[in-house]
């Protein structure tokens, strides 16, 4: 190994659930709360946040379930394409017909390329992404400031 490697030892994930509220709408929130130790944030400097667009919606906007199971399946194809060394889960969002999926990134090109593919790929549903170069982690805040207010479960 070199003097300009470093070794870096992934957290393994822990899931917190929230159940709140958001603009007087139900909000279901899982964070990975393994993240809220990671000592290499610096790493991972980029914030990355999917949405997908629910179609069949129950009550408050909450998708039905199956809708709930499809955005699940594409949800679990944007993981698979992503994770591992370059990105880290960071939290899902379940709220007035979007489910939101924010991740960290260490490489933003490689993860722009791996989604633009996905992206080129016939789609079940809507969805999109945004990513921003967010060293301090502010982004990620959101998620983290639940736990003071944490009443929810493991997930």
């Amino acid at each position: 190994m070199s003097e300009d490697s470093v070794t870096i030892v992934l957290p393994d994930p822990h899931y917190t659930l929230f159940n709140g509220e958001r603009d007087s709408l139900p909000e279901v929130v899982v964070v990975n709360d393994a993240l809220l130790a990671f000592e290499h944030t610096d790493i991972f400097a980029w914030h990355l946040e999917v949405t997908l667009h629910a179609v069949d919606l129950a009550d408050q906007g909450m998708p039905s379930p199956d809708e709930s199971k499809l955005l699940f399946e594409i949800g679990d194809e944007i993981e698979r394409a992503i994770l591992g060394y370059n990105a880290l889960f960071l939290a899902r969002s379940t709220w007035n017909g979007f489910r939101e999926l924010a991740y960290r990134v260490y490489d933003p090109d490689a993860a722009d390329k791996i989604l633009q593919e996905l992206l080129a790929k016939e789609q079940r549903r809507f969805w999109e992404f945004h990513m921003k170069h967010d060293p301090s982690w502010e982004h990620a805040g959101f998620y983290f400031q639940l736990f003071p207010l944490a009443s929810g479960n493991d997930a």
